[in-house]
C-alpha cells in the first residue's frame, strides 16, 4: 500500500511537470527516466500486496513506456506537444491505478475467486 501511495504521488508529480512546464511538456528527459524507473519499480514492489495484480503490471507498462519516451526524446527529439499529450495521460493513468489497489479491498472469498 505504500509503494502505491508513492506512485500516486509520481503520478500527479508527472501531470503537473507536462501542464506547466515552459513549453508545456518540455520535461528534462532526467525527469521522465527517473519518474518512469520510479513507478515500475515500486508497482512491481507494490505487487506483492495487491489483491489483483493488473493495476500493478499496467503501472509497470506504463513506466517503461515513460523511460522509453525519454530515451526517444534524447536520441531523436519529440515534439513538446505529443510529449505533453504522453505525460499527462501516463500520470493520470498510473495515479488512477494505483488509487485503485489503495481503495479497493474486497472481502477475502471475493479475493481468492478473482486470482
Amino acid at each position: 500500500m505504500t509503494g502505491n501511495t508513492a506512485i500516486i504521488l509520481i503520478g500527479l508529480w508527472l501531470c503537473y511537470r507536462a501542464i506547466f512546464s515552459i513549453p508545456a511538456g518540455n520535461m528534462s528527459d532526467a525527469e521522465m527516466a527517473v519518474a518512469g524507473l520510479a513507478v515500475a519499480a515500486l508497482a512491481f514492489w507494490a505487487r506483492r500486496t495487491d489483491v489483483m495484480s493488473w493495476p500493478g503490471t499496467t503501472n509497470i507498462a506504463l513506466g517503461g513506456i515513460t523511460v522509453l519516451l525519454a530515451v526517444v526524446e534524447r536520441v531523436h527529439g519529440i515534439d513538446p506537444l505529443a510529449s505533453f499529450w504522453i505525460v499527462l495521460l501516463v500520470g493520470i493513468a498510473v495515479a488512477i491505478f494505483a488509487l485503485w489497489s489503495v481503495l479497493y479491498r474486497p472481502s477475502a472469498q471475493i479475493a481468492a475467486d478473482s486470482r
